[in-house]
């Protein structure tokens, strides 16, 4: 690595975070030239922060959590290195997109389990930060890792050998998890698990009146729980909470009367046609619920409003929904766009009294701010679901993304004390995060496993670190 001055990241963030100064930039294509950038971080002492593509909008895009770091581009390292077709594994690296991906798929019998964002983001950046795909969360794909740690050596986890073959989990300690939303290396290549194909795809959708809202969501969970005979992921989102006065901006078109339900069942036909059978009984009793409809994502023609829904319910990854609510005819416009937006992840309860009383104390932060959020659970599982709260602020305004920043502090600490832990945080929390929801006892191991493996603290400072 040569030698390199400090100079400004420029402020291209949809999120409108402080602007971090940089040491400099370095886009490794391999993986001998990341082990070679980290010894010479080494001996330079210079950190080093990765990123996969950048596009980690709302939570700080390709900015890095601390300032005076060498910004690592890992986009250039964007090699599919195998599919597995018998066992349904990808191993991929850092580069490696949605779009890359999933038309390497096409006409297998697999797919990907892609997510709502553009199709150019990386998969294995938003997997290592918890994001949620459309039929499950991603951490449940992620199988096993290639990693560089700060002393330039190479470790393999989860089954992922040195030649890049996945064999599946193998005897003994798996320390997968451990680089999953941590610092302890640079990831250059990710064991994906796959999504089979299915016999027959069901697309639910339904806009039902807002203030049905939590009463759906528990009857939505309480269909997942008493048992989905098909496989994917339900969502109720696009709920909209408005401030009662001020200059509060939302994406063009959003309905602030009405909420959608929406995931796709896979399956046999059979256990399709179950599973809607079931879910429209769990909402019999939520008004609106009859409008519901469950069609065949392969009949959906483009000019329908539901077709980027369709296109995701079958593994075809799409900008639409992006584009759409910033305004921008490219993602490359993102960050630079007048609509911005921050990101706040919670986990959140399912039962309609909680949830009730959360919306009520959101929106009291909303009315304090002038600013308005759209909120969204994922039902990941039986227990509980991701929750993920968009807050939108005109970037033209001088007190604009101040504004948004209140309200999402505001909105973490109404969830803190209606207990909901924070999942995947911003750049601007995340040590924060980890430091309130870990015991110090926790605490501790987590900071000797750092010490251990970067003793120095040369990767990723600040990512999610004790």
């Amino acid at each position: 690595m040569q030698e390199l001055t400090r100079v400004e990241l420029m402020p291209r963030d949809v999120g409108g975070h402080q602007p971090r100064s940089i040491t400099g930039t370095e886009s490794p294509r391999t993986l001998d030239q990341v082990r070679a950038l980290v010894r010479a971080a080494g001996a330079t002492r210079h950190r080093l922060y990765p990123i996969s593509t950048g596009r980690n909008w709302g939570m700080g895009s390709g900015m890095p959590v601390t300032d005076d770091n060498v910004v690592v581009d890992l986009s250039g390292m964007n090699r599919i290195r195998g599919i597995d077709l018998e066992t349904g594994f990808a191993v991929i690296e850092p580069g490696v997109t949605q779009r890359q991906l999933a038309e390497a798929l096409r006409d297998t019998p697999w797919m990907l389990n892609v997510t709502n964002s553009c199709a150019d983001t990386s998969v294995v950046g938003n997997a290592l930060d918890r994001g949620d795909g459309t039929f499950r969360s991603r951490v449940h794909d992620v199988a096993g890792l290639e990693a560089v740690l700060a002393d330039g050596s190479v470790v393999t986890t989860g089954g992922l050998d040195p030649a890049g073959r996945y064999h599946g989990r193998v005897a003994g300690p798996d320390l997968t998890a451990a680089f999953v939303q941590h610092n302890l290396g640079i990831v250059t290549a990710m064991a994906i698990a796959l999504v089979p194909r299915p016999e027959s795809i069901g697309m639910v959708y339904g806009r039902l009146p807002r203030h049905q809202a939590a009463v759906a969501l528990e009857a939505v969970a309480g269909f997942v729980r008493r048992g989905n005979p098909a496989d994917g992921m339900l969502r109720v989102r696009e709920l909209a909470l408005t401030p009662s006065h001020g200059d509060w901006t939302l994406p063009a078109g959003v309905d602030l009367d009405r909420f959608a339900v929406m995931g796709p069942l896979l399956g046999t036909t059979a256990a399709v046609e179950l599973a809607e059978e079931l879910l429209r009984k769990a909402l019999a009793e939520v008004e609106g619920s009859e409008e519901l409809l469950v069609v065949d994502p392969t009949e959906v023609k483009p000019d329908d409003p539901l077709y980027a829904r369709a296109l995701m319910s079958q593994g075809i990854p799409t900008c639409a929904g992006v584009r759409k609510a910033l305004g921008v005819a490219s993602c490359e416009q993102v960050d630079a766009t007048g609509l911005g937006f921050l990101a706040l992840m919670p986990l959140m309860p399912t039962d309609a009294r909680r949830i009730g009383h959360i919306l009520d104390a959101l929106q009291s932060a909303v009315d304090a701010h002038s600013t308005a959020l759209m909120a969204e659970w994922n039902v990941v599982g039986r227990h509980m679901a991701n929750g993920v709260i968009q807050i939108f602020f005109d970037r033209s305004r001088p007190d604009g993304a101040y504004r948004a920043h209140q309200l999402r502090n505001d909105g973490n600490c109404v969830l803190r004390g209606n207990g909901c832990a924070i999942y995947r945080s911003d750049i601007d929390h995340a040590a924060a995060d980890v430091w309130s929801e870990t015991s110090t006892a926790s605490l501790g191991m987590l900071h000797r496993l750092k010490t251990a493996l970067d003793p120095d603290g040369l990767l990723s400072p600040g990512r999610y670190g004790a």
